[in-house]
């Protein structure tokens, strides 16, 4: 379906002149008949009269063939009446007796016109060689007709031209009408469309990115200011309430980056939860190395070269803690969302590093096929807050199918697939997969498969919102081996979009 979009300003405006040019063409079809019609009866009274003044004027010559003072009638009505156009006697043969006029009667103009019944008959004539159009003709009995017929021809011009300029004083009212509608429908437009345009123009500029750094505040229209006064009518209090809307959209937008936040951090919490464990352990081992090493060298103090060599192995215990310690606590903070340029392979060692214990608790390969010169554009500690979950998903799901299988050998293969504009990050397994009937359910909040205390329900929620603010995207589908593969598409530079 094509949507054509008319804005409120010429909907005013094709009203406004709809309803004039229909109002001024009815006025005109009323006007021409109803004036028309009053200036017919007028006319048609005066042939009548004329016709029946010269029919009791010419009996008595008529009877007694007084053919001169026949002429001499017609000559004085003539020159009385400038409308009269000609005025001709028939008698009862047909003939022509007398006429006013000393020109030829056209046989045409003649027999144009005849008495109904005995009685008077009035006709409009157009002519062709006449020097009038259009004349009204009347045929008037003489005697009943016994003695012949008046023809009395009037002259329309007249009344068509002052039907013509009452059509034209109409017509330049009506124009005046329509400039005045038109001015009228700019204002009324203005007036009501203003409000509503500056309405749409804060919908259409509401942007999350920046909405906590707009002043929302309601300001007054000038036009509706007259000093102290202000008119107020619907479109302010829709206004009023469009504002106050924004005011609390605002508002509940920064609880929502609120809760947003809170949610990421508690899902980095619950994933620290689960590595403590592991990683427990993975400290455990370097502290009892290192105390072991303290009891030797605490036996033989004075072995200079057994010493220097258990020293090396602390340091290499204490500094294996300390990016371990250094990872967790990093991974740990409560960090805001800074995007730049990231290298994928850190993001990659980094969450394989954070879930190394768990790794190796199952037995898990690991395989990477990830190139070291791609870079993302992104935030890096939520990056790995992703791939970290991610990893500990398979990683659980592994253990799900080594707990039904022990001879499982389980394998996470991340790698990446590089295009022009695009980095797609994968991470595949071969653990239990998805069932169908919960594919639609993955990403909602709070929805979980694991036991209850095992899981928040909020790992992959959080994660498809945190790509869905990189402008990327978050996926997964079966694999052949009939594990699950997650699928991060992200740009590799800011003014790309997905």
């Amino acid at each position: 379906m094509k949507t054509i979009r008319l804005n409120l300003f010429y909907k005013f405006i094709i009203v406004t002149i709809l309803i004039v040019l229909i109002f001024g063409f009815i006025n005109i079809l009323f006007l021409w008949k109803s004036v028309y019609k009053s200036f017919e009866k007028e006319i048609d009274k005066r042939c009548i009269v004329l016709s029946k003044i010269i029919s009791d004027k010419i009996v008595n010559p008529m009877v007694y063939g007084d053919i001169l003072s026949i002429y001499n009638i017609l000559d004085n009505i003539k020159e009385s009446d400038d409308n009269v156009a000609y005025i001709f006697i028939i008698d009862a043969s047909g003939s022509i007796v007398a006429q006013s006029s000393n020109f030829k009667m056209p046989k045409s103009l003649i027999t144009a016109n005849s008495l109904k019944a005995k009685r008077q008959n009035i006709k409009i004539i157009e002519t062709k060689n006449y020097k009038y159009k259009i004349i009204r003709d009347i045929a008037y009995p003489i005697l009943d007709g016994e003695i012949g017929t008046i023809r009395l021809g009037l002259v329309e011009n007249d009344i068509r031209d002052d039907l013509r300029k009452t059509t034209i004083i109409l017509l330049i009212m009506i124009s005046s009408f329509l400039i005045i509608g038109l001015l009228g429908a700019l204002f009324f437009s203005y007036l009501i469309t203003f409000p509503i345009k500056q309405i749409s123009n804060r919908a259409t500029n509401i942007n999350f990115k920046s909405i906590s750094e707009v002043d929302y505040k309601m300001e007054y229209p000038k036009y509706k200011k007259f000093g102290n006064l202000y008119f107020e009518d619907e479109l302010d209090t829709l206004d009023t309430k469009f504002s106050e809307m924004l005011i609390r959209l605002k508002k509940s937008y920064a609880e929502l980056q609120a809760s947003q936040d809170s949610a990421i951090h508690a899902e980095k919490l619950a994933s620290i939860g689960t590595l403590v464990a592991g990683l427990a352990h993975e400290i455990n081992n370097p502290i009892s190395g290192i105390n072991n090493c303290l009891r030797r060298i605490s036996k033989d103090p004075n072995n200079v070269q057994q010493n220097i060599a258990y020293i090396e192995l602390i340091h290499d215990a204490t500094a294996k803690i300390e990016g371990i310690v250094k990872r967790l606590l990093n991974f740990s903070k409560k960090q805001t969302m800074v995007f730049d340029k990231v290298q994928t392979s850190d993001i990659v060692t980094n969450a394989i590093l954070l879930a190394a214990a768990k790794i190796k608790k199952y037995d898990i390969v690991i395989e990477k096929d990830i190139e070291q010169a791609s870079i993302i554009y992104g935030s890096k500690n939520h990056l790995e807050q992703v791939l970290l979950n991610l990893i500990l998903n398979s990683i659980d799901s592994i253990a799900e199918k080594k707990s039904n299988n022990k001879n499982h050998l389980g394998k996470i293969h991340i790698f990446t697939e590089i295009s022009q504009k695009y980095i797609s990050l994968h991470v595949k397994d071969n653990g239990m997969g998805i069932k169908s009937e919960l594919k639609n359910k993955l990403f909602d909040p709070f929805f979980t498969t694991k036991d209850v205390g095992k899981g928040t329900g909020l790992g992959l929620y959080v994660s498809y919102d945190i790509i869905k603010k990189h402008n990327g995207t978050l996926s997964f589908s079966d694999t052949k081996e009939g594990g699950a593969e997650f699928k991060i598409i992200l740009m590799k530079n800011k003014d790309l979009e997905i």
